[in-house]
């Protein structure tokens, strides 16, 4: 058996539970295991090639009667107005709908909408509603989604500086709404399936018709102002995993709107301020009021995970759910109190700080051992005196809470539902470690020189200045600094500590794959293993250092948590579905911005009462759309619209039905260049390339391109090129005189084109286009600016012994002739400039040549081609044998050179690392090649 990890992988969900009980009133032991038979959810809509896929034995069952969301709509109070008077009832007409969504969306106050409705250029076209209170109760007169409830929460006799107020939203109704939301109709599983590379089956039992959808939580505290009042919230967000990853992941990865919800937000948690007790007794109540909170959330939930629960699903048919717990978003110290662990140790095992550099994995920390050293501190200490409590739980490696929210939902297991976090586990720890450790070696004005000397390109973040001294970065900062570390550091540190920082980096990057298959588990555990295998090298370099000194140990929480990632994406499916990125983006869109659309006093209720309004619009606006155009209110996807329906379902929807018109709410997908009619398609359709309508150069003469763009032999180069004779086949020399005779005189240039590829884990995700530029010299740019890029070879091969000097630098043109020319020439051309692998990296087996990546970076290493001349080497090739763009980084050395900098690196230096680490895509593509 070769299983696919791709999705969600969860567990039956259906073993007894225990009623939920009240906090401090005893304790009641569940008899559950955590190693349960498996099932999967793959977010994928098809499997993918080579692999097969086996469904759930038992069909769950789907009966008509129910309706979704918007059919709900077109059967509520008000339905027979919209459907013979007026469609946008309670408002005028869609103009006056239109003015309402922009009011209450924009940052105006009420005062500020009442003025602008007082207004004489308003007063002549007047809406129906006069103030700003009757158009914000308009708004909520709209179609309801779940309510909000708020209730305080008092602990004993312990006193807060504010009254602890728990804004909710019962957990059930929020997932029902998730269910019945009909955007996700083309994008949401209820038959549970495996996907492996060979035939094999792995079934476990669901009661006959029922199915499950796997509930997804995520909360992460985040500060409102700093400095200024230290007011905080902590927002606890809601999704499902039968909703593809690919539709969750949307609102991070491409900063889109929240519209299609496929994270809800459940609750603003209350944030205790107790007065008068110790820090520990602090931390302990503090953690009690967390639980006991998310506890009030998801009673209805854990219900249904025990019973189900007839629900609606996106297409309007009923069906018996099951709601079991399988996943928590949520950083370290949130892990921590989630699983009733105190700190210094693993949330997920039962390693101490002490233990967290060692090179294997300790054993899991399942529910069953942290149920246990509950009911064990229970009977040694009483909970109610938390200061006796408080030292029996430091003894058991506990935090004091005694009725964990999860305890009672199902076989839900902490070591398996809180997964990776990949922004504050992998990224943030790159830079709060690797980075740092680096400054400490090299020292930081090295480092910062290092990176300011490396190619600018279009859309790459260009560190210019100094990166040692900065203390805080966004996760796409982290991410952008580890494509780069590897190859920067090498000669300025030791080899070993070289191998150590790129092996993390490789163990990054293989674990964000899309799928990772048994093989890439064994890569990526491999790879921490090399890591900890050199690690000493990094001490021993002086790279552990703390505020009083070096420190000889690794004890890094994180650096644990990596070893817990195999066995997680096992269990749960790929780590990259479960990135602390959604509740950071969830953030801006959930608490800051409706934060700033209050008072800024009491302003839980106000952001609550914003959101539900927004939601009503949203959800209107939708059913609005669709009805006018007399669409169904239901999803039914065209298989032409299949792939982009896969990441955009609410924009796919619309562009069905209203083809010629933008619909401003719904997120705009990424604009893909292979279905514009200009593009040029490779002939694997694996990479789309478009020029601009206008060349940079409309008419330009074969000598003054060559002048302006410095390429001497250029004429003879079209001549070759016109003789139909190969590189290959003239052996890359120059066969046509400079003066030779050319049917034409002129060109048509451009210094840029856009490159789009498809993904090399998965051809129907298409990734952002890429600006590749060739840019003349000039007075601050002496040498231009040639990108590099990779080309196919003319036997179609990448990286073939044959083609090992395809690495160029590109420059575009289009031949400009009124006499008929071969069909061959009637398209555009590249001149490029070729890189050799360097001989060091070549190697002869059996009488092949193999090129092998260089020890230490494991990249492969490679050097100008240069004619006998000393000028480069160049020649023409077409503009569609362009296959990836590659980022190529000086070999440094022991010193950068004062003479380079970021417009000549790539003249002065001798020797450059193909960087494997540039992107993720460049990192397959190279891994496949070699």
């Amino acid at each position: 058996m070769h299983p696919v990890y791709g999705g969600y992988e969860g567990f039956d969900p259906l073993d007894d539970v225990e009623e939920p009980i009240l906090p401090h009133v005893g304790y009641t032991t569940v008899d559950s295991a955590c190693d349960a038979p498996l099932v999967s959810v793959d977010p994928s809509a098809g499997p993918r090639p080579g692999t097969i896929r086996e469904y759930h034995p038992n069909i769950p069952i789907a009966k008509p009667g129910g309706q979704n969301h918007l059919q709900r709509m077109d059967d509520d109070e008000h339905a027979t107005i919209r459907h013979s008077e007026n469609l946008h009832y309670p408002f005028a007409s869609k103009s006056e709908f239109d003015l309402a969504c922009w009011l209450s969306g924009g940052a105006l106050s009420q005062k500020e909408i009442d003025a602008f409705i007082h207004l004489e250029h308003t007063k002549n076209i007047p809406p129906s509603f006069h103030t700003s209170k009757d158009l914000r109760a308009r708004i909520e007169a709209l179609p309801e989604v779940p309510r909000w409830y708020h209730q305080e929460i008092k602990v004993g006799s312990h006193k807060t500086n504010a009254p602890l107020m728990l804004y909710w939203r019962d957990g059930l109704d929020v997932v029902k709404h998730l269910v019945a939301n009909p955007v996700f109709a083309p994008c949401m599983d209820f038959w549970p399936y495996q996907e492996f590379e060979g035939p094999d089956s792995q079934r476990d039992k669901l009661p006959p018709g029922h199915s499950f959808v796997g509930v997804i939580g995520a909360s992460d505290k985040t500060p409102l102002t700093i400095g200024t009042g230290n007011k905080e919230m902590h927002p606890l967000l809601i999704s499902l995993a039968n909703i593809h990853a690919g539709v969750r992941l949307l609102l991070f990865l491409h900063r889109m709107k929240a519209t299609s919800h496929a994270f809800a937000l459940t609750a603003y948690l209350p944030i205790p301020k107790f007065l008068g007790v110790s820090k520990p007794v602090h931390a302990i109540l503090s953690a009690r009021v967390y639980h006991f909170a998310i506890s009030i959330i998801t009673r209805n939930l854990k219900i249904a995970a025990r019973d189900g629960c007839v629900m609606s699903d996106p297409r309007g048919d009923l069906r018996m759910i099951h709601t079991p717990l399988v996943a928590w978003i949520a950083d370290y110290p949130e892990q921590l109190l989630i699983s009733c662990t105190a700190s210094k140790r693993s949330p997920i095992s039962l390693a101490v700080s002490a233990q967290f550099g060692d090179p294997l994995p300790h054993s899991p920390r399942t529910r069953i051992h942290t149920l246990d050293a509950i009911e064990r501190a229970c009977t040694i200490s009483d909970p109610c005196d938390i200061a006796s409590f408080y030292k029996t739980c430091q003894s058991l490696h506990l935090n004091g809470v005694v009725e964990p929210y999860w305890m009672d939902w199902g076989d839900a297991c902490p070591s398996r539902f809180l997964t990776p976090d990949a922004l504050h586990q992998w990224h943030k720890f790159f830079f709060d470690h690797p980075i740092t450790w680096a400054v400490n070696m090299m020292g930081g004005a090295q480092l910062d020189r290092r990176l300011s000397v490396l190619q600018p390109r279009v859309g790459v973040r260009h560190w210019a200045n100094s990166v040692s001294t900065l203390k805080q970065l966004t996760g796409r900062e982290h991410r952008d600094l580890e494509k780069l570390l590897p190859a920067v550091i090498v000669g300025a540190v030791p080899n070993d500590v070289a191998c150590a920082l790129r092996a993390i980096t490789e163990f990054i990057f293989q674990a964000q794959n899309l799928f990772l298959y048994e093989e890439t588990l064994h890569s990526l555990t491999e790879a921490l293993r090399e890591f900890h295998h050199y690690k000493a090298s990094i001490i021993a370099a002086g790279g552990r250092r703390g505020k009083n000194g070096p420190l000889n140990h690794f004890q890094i929480p994180k650096l644990e948590l990596m070893q817990h990632v195999a066995r997680s994406t096992r269990a749960m499916g790929a780590p990259y579905q479960w990135s602390s990125d959604i509740t950071e983006r969830c953030h801006i869109t959930h608490v800051k911005r409706p934060y700033r659309m209050t008072n800024r006093k009491d302003f839980h209720g106000q952001c609550c009462r914003f959101l539900d309004r927004q939601e009503k619009l949203q959800f209107f606006q939708l059913y609005t759309v669709l009805k006018s155009q007399q669409a169904s209110l239901i999803y039914e996807m065209s298989r032409e619209a299949h792939a982009m329906t896969l990441h955009y379902p609410e924009a796919t929807w619309i562009s069905t039905v209203l083809p010629d018109e933008q619909y401003v709410s719904a997120g705009k997908p990424i604009a893909s260049l292979f279905i514009k009619d200009r593009s040029r398609i490779s002939s694997d359709d694996s990479v789309a390339i478009l020029l601009t309508c206008r060349p940079h150069y409309p008419q330009l003469s074969i000598e003054e391109a060559s002048q302006l763009f410095h390429i001497p032999d250029l004429h003879p180069a079209l001549g070759d090129l016109i003789s139909g004779r190969s590189y290959l086949e003239r052996s890359g020399k120059r066969v046509c005189r400079p003066n030779c005779s050319l049917s034409f005189d002129r060109l048509r240039v451009w210094q840029n084109f856009r490159m789009q590829r498809r993904s090399v884990q998965d051809n129907r995700v298409v990734g952002p286009a890429q600006t590749i530029q060739a840019l003349p010299p000039n007075s601050s740019m002496p040498f231009g600016r040639g990108n590099t890029v990779l080309i196919a070879h003319e036997s179609g091969e990448l990286l073939s012994p044959a083609a090992s000097e395809r690495m160029c630098n590109p420059f575009a043109c289009n031949l400009d002739s009124h006499k008929m020319i071969a069909p061959r020439l009637n398209q555009p051309f590249l001149y490029v400039e070729f890189f050799n692998f360097s001989h060091s990296s070549v190697d002869a087996f059996n009488g092949l040549r193999l090129v092998t990546p260089a020890p230490v970076t494991d990249m492969y290493l490679v050097h100008r081609r240069i004619r006998s001349n000393n000028t480069a080497l160049g020649d023409i090739v077409p503009l569609e044998s362009v296959r990836q763009v590659i980022q190529l980084i000086p070999k440094f050395g022991r010193e950068v050179s004062a003479a380079m900098n970021c417009d000549n690196s790539l003249q002065l230096a001798r020797e450059f690392y193909v960087n494997n680490f540039a992107d993720k895509e460049t990192f397959h593509a190279i891994l496949s090649y070699q």
